[in-house]
Parts: C-alpha cells; structure tokens; sequence
C-alpha cells in the first residue's frame, strides 16, 4: 500500500480546492502540531464504508442473537440510530 498523502491544517485550508481535488481519488491526511486530526475521503468512498461498516453490525448481531448474547428487543434498541440534536449543516 502506498503511503497516504498528508497536509497540515494550514495547507489545507491554504490549498481546499487542491486538497478536495486529491480526496476525490485518495485519502489525504490532515496532521496539526505533528499530529493526525482527521482523514478526507471522497463522498463514494464514504459510503462505501458506511455500507460495510452496516454490514459488520448486522453481522454483529446475528451472532449475539445466534449465541445468546441479546435478545431481538435488545438488540434493536442498541442498533437503532438516533436523530442527532445538532447536525453540521
């Protein structure tokens, strides 16, 4: 795997169209003070993961309920995905 391509929060406010620009094919990691923040990913490669990070729940759960862990009531609570208060608009 090839290294990620990394800019501080200063480039990447500096240089937002550029940095979008490199997302759209690549993740790039955004760094402050020597340290990692945050990791810009295109839209599509979002919901890619979202979709397999559902996946891996799902999975999750049906072991729970196959070994016991939790009831079906259960496990419906947990997983249910609450309306956020303040989302970023």
């Amino acid at each position: 795997m090839l290294p990620m391509k990394t800019m501080t929060s200063s480039e990447a406010r500096q240089r937002f169209s550029a940095m979008l620009s490199v997302a759209s094919h690549e993740p790039v990691s955004i760094s402050k003070k020597d340290k990692e923040v945050a990791v810009v990913i295109s839209a599509m490669r979002y919901k890619e993961l979202k979709k397999l990070e559902d996946i891996l729940y799902g999975k999750a759960v049906e072991l729970a309920l196959q070994e016991g862990f939790a009831s079906k009531k259960e496990s419906d609570d947990l997983f249910q995905t609450p309306t956020p208060k303040n989302s970023m608009k």
